[in-house]
């Protein structure tokens, strides 16, 4: 009895133990189920933080870059590091340097109405010294002005000092030359004839031609001191023909040019006119050239002939036929004994020519006696 007894203790016991094992597996599944989705819950939410940083970012840089301020201060923070990466950090230690700008546009200021100034440079080169940074910060935010003020100035010749702005005021700044001489003048008025002036015509197709049927100004004012008017050569009209195939209307800027073809700078009213414009297949006029076969009845001679037409407009692209200068047909006057008139005499047309405006011609010929 005592036997069974321990036999079932014993088997209890077993039981029991078998069963605290697996509640403390169960225990510690259950423990590792719940970090795990602690785990992925914050993984979820560092993953959602990123994405929220990063559209601000975004939306950040796009009202940045919508704004030109602001590109022009990232262009130079983004120079500026690259400097320093690229110089080693040797811009700091250079206390003091020079550069040399050159070609800065010189500004009028304080001109009375209905006058003109002349000889003043368009550009002036400037000097600076000082520290490094500020000479490259002025290089890369090109915020500085050169200028002449001409409020206190009358007619006639004076000799003026540039005058300079929004430079920084660590920086010596030198104008070279400091001075200019300068005249003002009244500004008088002529009227001038305009000119059509084709622009970009090695961008049109050599097939075409383009030919201006109007223009919605034929004469424009000038405004200018006489001494300016005497320099202007012609004024023209710049019709832009690039690409062009078919018929079309243009808006031309209107320019006064010198006799070198160099604008002149003065005030034009209007300054731009309307050009309606023609585009055909390419083509030139030529003459006419008959070559004569044959020998006419002995005792005779040709003293004169006449063409109609004497000229003939050919057709073709313009690298074929810009070197035609006439077209030839053959007359055959074997055995003619007196003045004479043939008709339908055909015009010899090579491969270069596509077409021609006739193709045929009558030639009137005096022959008389020797």
């Amino acid at each position: 009895m005592n036997d069974k007894k321990d036999k079932r203790v014993r088997a209890d016991s077993n039981t029991d133990f078998f069963l605290k094992i697996v509640k403390k597996e169960q225990e510690e599944r259950k423990s590792q189920n719940e970090k795990k989705v602690e785990l992925e819950e914050r993984k979820t939410k560092t993953i959602n933080i990123f994405f929220e940083v990063f559209n601000t970012i975004n939306k950040m840089l796009d009202r940045m870059l919508n704004s030109k301020h602001s590109l022009r201060f990232i262009s130079l923070i983004l120079t500026l590091v690259l400097f320093f990466t690229f110089s080693g950090g040797d811009v700091l230690t250079s206390t003091t340097s020079g550069k040399t700008i050159k070609n800065v546009p010189v500004r009028v200021e304080g001109l009375a109405d209905g006058y003109e100034v002349s000889g003043l440079p368009s550009s002036v080169n400037v000097g600076l010294i000082g520290p490094s940074l500020d000479i490259y910060t002025e290089q890369v935010k090109k915020d500085y002005q050169v200028y002449v003020n001409l409020s206190e100035y009358k007619q006639g010749n004076h000799t003026v000092t540039y005058s300079y702005r929004n430079f920084s005021k660590n920086l010596t700044v030198m104008i070279m030359p400091e001075t200019a001489s300068i005249s003002i003048a009244p500004k008088v008025f002529k009227s001038f004839k305009v000119e059509p002036k084709f622009i970009n015509e090695d961008k049109l197709d050599e097939r075409y031609a383009v030919s201006v049927n109007s223009l919605s100004k034929e004469r424009v004012n000038v405004y200018a001191s006489k001494a300016t008017l005497n320099k202007i050569d012609h004024i023209v009209a710049e019709i832009d023909v690039a690409n062009r195939t078919k018929a079309f209307t243009a808006e031309s800027v209107v320019k006064a040019v010198d006799s070198n073809g160099k604008k002149v700078n003065c005030t034009i009213s209007p300054t731009k006119i309307k050009a309606e414009c023609s585009v055909d297949t390419y083509s030139k006029v030529v003459a006419v050239k008959p070559q004569f076969t044959g020998n006419l009845k002995k005792g005779y001679k040709l003293t004169s002939y006449v063409l109609s037409p004497s000229t003939v407009t050919i057709y073709g692209s313009r690298s074929d036929i810009d070197d035609i200068s006439s077209v030839a047909c053959k007359v055959d006057i074997s055995k003619l004994a007196g003045s004479t008139t043939i008709s339908g005499i055909k015009l010899e047309m090579n491969d270069t020519i596509s077409k021609m405006s006739v193709d045929s011609i009558t030639i009137s010929m005096t022959i008389e006696k020797e």
